[in-house]
This record gives C-alpha cells, structure tokens and sequence, in this order.
C-alpha cells in the first residue's frame, strides 16, 4: 500500500506540480457598472466552497463615523484581526483570536421537543516569519470531546501545522489540519454553509490528519493533496498511512459567458489502511455567479476512515441551491441522500434543509437559522429539527 502512495507522490512531482508552478493572471472579468449597482457581485458574497482552510477570515472595511457608535463597537470588537509586526528579527508578525460557536438545537418538534445547545471554542494563534515565507498556525478545540483517546490533549488540535510559501498561490504544508477529503468534509466547522455537515461529509470527510500536503490554485486549476497518518486526531502513526487529495478545474475560466465563466469541478480520493484498506472516491460541481448558488457533492465508499474506521461500502450525495439576497443575507436549500450500505436495500436517509444566514462581518459575526426534516427508511423515524447558530471571533 505505501508503495501505490508512493506512487501518487512521484505523478504529482514530476506531473501535476511542475505545470502549477507557474501562476497565470488573467484580467478577464466583466466590468459592467450598472449590473454592478444591482446584483450582488461575486467576490462579495460568501460562496459555498468558501474554506478557511486554517486561514483567518477578513475584507471588514470600517466606518469612522461617531454616530454608529454600536456598529463601530462591533465592528472592532468583532471584525478585526489583530496583529502584532515586528520590523526586526526572524518574526514578521503575530496575530490570535478566539472563536466561538453556539447552537440552540431543537428536536422532535411537537410534544417529544427536546432542546441541547451545543458550543465550539477554539483558540487560534498565527505567525508569519522569514520574509512571509514562512507560516505557523495552531488551532486549538477546547470543548471537543476528546474522552475515548490515548492523548487527550493533542487530540484536542483542529490545527497544528508550519506551511512553506513557495508563491503567492502555492504551499506545502507539514503538520495536523483537516483532511482535504470532499468540498465540504475539508471545511473547517466555522465556515460550513449549513448548521450541520451533509451526511458524506460527516461519514467520510470529517478528518483531522498528520502529515505533509501540497495546497495551490490559478485561474484554472487548484489543488490539496497529501500523505497522512490513518490514526486520526494527532493519535500517532500505528496505524498505518494514507493519501488524500482533490483537485478542482475551471475549465470555462476563459469564456466570457458569466453563467460558465466560475463553475467548478472537482474530483479527488482518500485511500490507505486502517485494520484494512479503505478507499473513498468523490466528485462535485459547483456554480456560482451574482446572487446564484448551486454545487452538488456525490462520493462512494470501500470503506472509510473519518474519526473512525468504517469497513461498509456506502454511498451518498447532496445538492444545494443558493441565493443572495445581499453580501450579508443567503438563503440555502439542500437536499441530501446517504446510503449507509450498498448491499441492503430499503435502508437509505434523507435530510432536506432549509437555512438563512446572516454575515454580520462575514464568519466573523455571524448568524444562522436551519431547519431540518429527516426521513430514515431504515427505522421508519422523521424527525423535525431547527437550530440557530450564533457564531463571532474575538
């Protein structure tokens, strides 16, 4: 099994590599001003694909206005980053902040309503040095449920990695982070569209893995690929090693057609050993232009390795459909189907959900309400559910 990872790593070296080294610019967008006043423009809003990938989320611009006095204290309280930059030595700068995410669940609406609220803070700390050539980020869960692990305390890093800029477009990464195992499995849990994960994100993408990757993008193409530890969460490396990647194409980047100009295609594979061999195989399209939102994710299993090892052939995809009313008001609909194992029948889930959310700073304050009908032919169960999330950095 090394040796096929081996493999992967040679083809991308001497193949995939070489032809992103070079970054193209193209100025190519369109420029009408009048459609400009009335549609949303695409850089404005938050799109579906939009990761942090371990990055800090910014573009606040503030308003010095004495009269906006709780817009200007929530602006500075809640929207800007702050850095620390040193003119002398090794470190160009420093920066940290505290993330927080709190969701009011309700279950079973009617007379078995039951209500949880459950939260997410993570302390996350960055440093630039060397030029900017250099790049520490750490991430750090505290509320994550860490009791079932040998280490506790390391299994507790969302991120804990050093990146090497090679461009302003291409790094290699070395360290913990999120596996890039799907669009929406390798999100992190503060950028997500929804309350809650599709179904194959959970089962499959849900990943945080130690080891080196590749990360970059152009006009046309961009890609995440690497070789991991199959021992999940900064558990160590006894239980063998693993390669995940995915790769995503423009291909009408050039055409001036604004409805082909940003749609995306993806497809990638998460393969390696965990007790046995486990492969997961996804694709997804994504379309976005103006107030417009759609991407669709499909990914089959030969088994899996999320937080845990799943030896079940499975299979599943979601769709959604967007629209944004402004850059701070979305409205998403999805719906997703997940079959826990192909060879049973009358055993598939559906969830069909309905969300708002409101970007207050963009992820930085921001506001979400969903609710959520699931329908399991496995047990027969539907259920009802709304949740609102209340989401800020400090």
């Amino acid at each position: 099994m090394m040796k096929k990872i081996l493999i992967l790593f040679i083809f991308f070296f001497s193949f995939i590599l070489p032809s992103c080294a070079i970054d193209e610019t193209f100025d190519e967008k369109l420029s009408d001003k009048e459609d400009e006043k009335e549609e949303v423009l695409f850089d404005d809003v938050i799109r579906l694909d939009t990761t942090m990938d371990g990055d800090f989320i910014e573009g606040v611009e503030f308003e010095d206005d004495d009269e906006l006095d709780f817009k200007l204290f929530t602006e500075y309280l809640f929207a800007k980053k702050n850095v620390l930059e040193f003119k002398k030595g090794p470190v160009d700068e420093l920066s940290g902040e505290l993330r927080f995410q709190g969701t009011n669940a309700f279950n079973g609406i009617g007379d078995n309503l039951s209500s949880t609220y459950p939260f997410l803070i993570d302390l996350a700390v960055e440093s630039k040095f060397l030029e900017n050539k250099y790049r520490f980020f750490t991430e750090y869960a505290f509320t994550r449920d860490v009791s079932g692990l040998d280490s506790q305390f390391f299994g507790k890093f969302a991120n804990l990695f050093i990146e090497r800029n090679f461009s302003k477009n291409h790094k290699m990464r070395l360290g913990t982070s999120r596996a890039p195992i799907g669009i929406e499995g390798s999100m992190s849990s503060f950028s997500l569209p929804f309350v809650n994960r599709a179904q194959i994100s959970r089962e499959f993408g849900n990943a945080v893995a130690t080891g080196a990757s590749f990360i970059g993008n152009n006009d046309f193409f961009e890609y995440n690929i690497g070789a991991f530890t199959s021992t999940r969460l900064s558990q160590g490396f006894k239980d063998g090693a693993d390669f995940a990647g995915r790769v995503g194409f423009r291909p009408f980047y050039k055409v001036k057609n604004p409805y082909l100009q940003n749609l995306k295609l993806y497809t990638g594979t998460n393969y390696g050993h965990r007790s046995e061999n486990y492969g997961v195989y996804f694709a997804a399209l994504d379309c976005e232009y103006k107030k417009f939102l759609m991407n669709i994710e499909y990914a089959y299993a030969d088994g899996s390795n999320s937080k845990v090892y799943n030896p079940d052939r499975r299979q599943g995809f979601f769709a959604t459909l967007g629209w944004n009313f402004s850059p701070k008001l979305q409205f998403l609909l999805r719906y997703d189907c997940f079959d826990p194992n192909t060879s049973k029948s009358g055993d598939l889930s559906h969830e069909y959900t309905a969300g708002i959310n409101y970007f207050i700073y963009k992820q930085r304050l921001k506001f979400a309400l969903n609710y959520v009908y699931s329908d399991n032919n496995k047990t027969g169960n539907r259920k009802n559910a709304i949740y609102f999330l209340t989401q800020f950095f400090i």
